[in-house]
């Protein structure tokens, strides 16, 4: 297993200094390590609940619940059309008393989808008072996070993907922020039959009037778990940054409930990566997909996963697969639509339409499938104190700011505030930065040795984005009398977590997800965006597509 220190896919930086900071939150260590004193089944009974009984055709199946997946889910629902979501992550619950998700800190299963062993750096420190165990070896079992690794020889040194795994998708697994493209750069990578008044003016807010996201109230800004976000704002400030707020999608009202005692823990003590037990976090299993079940029309099928795609006639066949918390496979069945929507996500979406135009079953898909992929410039930064010593308790997840920075030659780059999730602060200003990238793309290829597609995309495409992002830090970290990076960290890092593109809107489907050559196909994802979101987190965007597609295709289809 390769060093921790030497690896470069972390989503955030997820306890830094661990080994100084643990021992005066030893408790909060230890609530989190409750698989080693009670099984899963005792632990998290809901995930053992069978999912609901799926049946041999429907007029609509939706591959994936994430932000595409969820508001097409939502909005056929709404047009009484029968539509079953098939998700092959599980259905967690939520409660304000008991610890769902796992601690950032202590490496379990609820974490990892299907994986042995993790080199996730925070979880590789061996902590003192618990000397038995080993932070690299994890429960093979049906945790939040997918990690896509990409291992090879052109891949030497490369980045791993971070995927969310369950009901909601990423939404399980991301730190919320709702951010806006900027006009010029979304004009200059969208298609110009893509409005971008009308997405502003309509889909922006359509999506906003569900998740009701935003900014954050002043007064949790100015708690103390949010020491770290009043820092980052004087530090961009000392290096002449005008930081801007922005919007979160986070429930303030329970964010409140946890500062004054009435909730369990969670976002306050900088958890977001593995999921907020406490529903502080607005995912989508709290809003769209509920919503969409209400309407009497959509069910959701966790824990089934679709193995291979094709068309029969004017239908499509999916071999499904239903599979227990432990991943192992409890039946296979095939099933049949008369539309199929994939929403798997910018990964899975353009993985599984290459595979199948490679092995024939959807042979009539064009050649952009698979092509423009890209890591919308999303990277990690960090600068740490000279002294690195605990300065407070642990710091909160949600992020309140941004800066906006450009010229000089570099890629325009959107800087955030983000979080550390270790057990205590130790003077590490960590920024998420994403790039508006217009060259560096990917694309998917079929490999007959894997019998499955393999994404191309080399490291070095990811050096414009990092070197921008890099050139900013740097600034900060003068300005600050700062050192760069922090313990097992590089100062700038791949990230992994905003995957877009692979199935280009306009190119490989229509202006509104219709795929080319194959009626009744449609792809409602990220897949769709250019590989590239125009500087900004890229779920806002992929939820305001999916409105505007979707209400097209039931006008016109349905």
């Amino acid at each position: 297993m390769n060093n921790p220190a030497r690896r470069k896919f972390v989503k955030s930086a997820l306890g830094v200094s661990v080994a100084a900071a643990v021992a005066p939150y030893a408790s909060e260590s230890q609530a989190s390590i409750v698989p080693l004193l009670f099984s899963y089944e005792t632990l998290l009974p809901e995930l053992f609940n069978s999912p609901p009984r799926l049946s041999y055709h429907y007029p609509v199946i939706i591959i994936g619940s994430g932000f595409g997946g969820a508001v097409s889910a939502l909005r056929l629902g709404q047009a009484g059309i029968k539509t079953a979501v098939l998700e092959r992550g599980n259905r967690w619950p939520l409660s304000d008393s008991r610890k769902i998700f796992a601690h950032d800190m202590i490496a379990d299963g609820r974490m990892f989808w299907h994986r042995t062993s993790t080199t996730f750096p925070a979880l590789t420190y061996r902590l003192p008072f618990f000397n038995a165990i080993d932070s690299k070896t994890i429960d093979n079992f049906c945790g939040v996070l997918d990690i896509i690794d990409r291992p090879g020889e052109n891949y030497t040194g490369g980045s791993d993907l971070l995927l969310g795994t369950a009901v909601g998708g990423g939404s399980v697994i991301y730190t919320g922020v709702k951010a806006v493209p900027k006009q010029s750069y979304f004009e200059q990578l969208f298609p110009s039959d893509i409005s971008y008044s009308e997405m502003v003016n309509t889909y922006y807010p359509r999506v906003k009037s569900v998740l009701n996201f935003s900014q954050m109230p002043d007064d949790i800004y100015n708690s103390i778990p949010f020491k770290h976000c009043r820092d980052w704002d004087r530090e961009a400030a000392k290096a002449g940054y005008d930081s801007y707020k922005i919007d979160g999608n986070w429930n303030w009202g329970t964010v409140r409930e946890e500062l004054t005692g009435q909730s369990l823990p969670s976002c306050t003590i900088g958890l977001t990566n593995f999921g907020n037990s406490n529903g502080c976090k607005n995912s989508l299993d709290q809003n769209y997909i509920p919503m969409a079940e209400a309407t009497g029309n959509v069910t959701v099928h966790h824990n089934h996963e679709v193995r291979d795609i094709r068309p029969n006639g004017d239908i499509y066949e999916l071999d499904v697969v239903e599979l227990n918390p432990y991943g192992e496979e409890i039946s296979a069945k095939t099933v049949t639509c008369d539309k199929l929507i994939m929403a798997a996500g910018a990964y899975h979406t353009p993985r599984m339409l290459v595979r199948a135009k490679a092995k024939g079953t959807l042979s009539g898909l064009n050649d952009f499938v698979g092509k423009n992929w890209g890591d919308n410039g999303n990277r990690m930064a960090f600068r740490q104190s000279w002294f690195g010593i605990p300065q407070g308790g642990p710091q909160a997840s949600p992020s309140p700011s941004a800066i906006y920075v450009t010229g000089s030659g570099q890629s325009p780059v959107i800087a955030e505030n983000w979080a550390n999730a270790a057990i205590a602060e130790v003077g590490v200003s960590m920024t998420l930065a994403v790039t508006a990238d217009f060259n560096n793309r990917g694309y998917f290829y079929f490999d007959a040795a894997k019998d499955d597609a393999v994404l191309h995309y080399p490291k070095s495409h990811e050096a414009d984005a990092t070197n921008a992002v890099r050139a900013v830090n740097n600034k900060m970290a003068w300005a600050n009398w700062q050192k760069l990076g922090a313990p097992g960290f590089d100062d700038v890092i791949f990230t992994g977590a905003h995957p877009v593109g692979g199935m280009e809107i306009g190119k490989a489907t229509d202006m509104f997800g219709r795929v080319k050559n194959h009626p009744g196909l449609y792809v409602m994802d990220g897949s769709l965006i250019p590989g590239n979101t125009g500087g900004a987190n890229p779920s806002l965007t992929i939820a305001a597509l999916a409105e505007r597609n979707i209400e097209k295709v039931i006008q016109e289809d349905f």
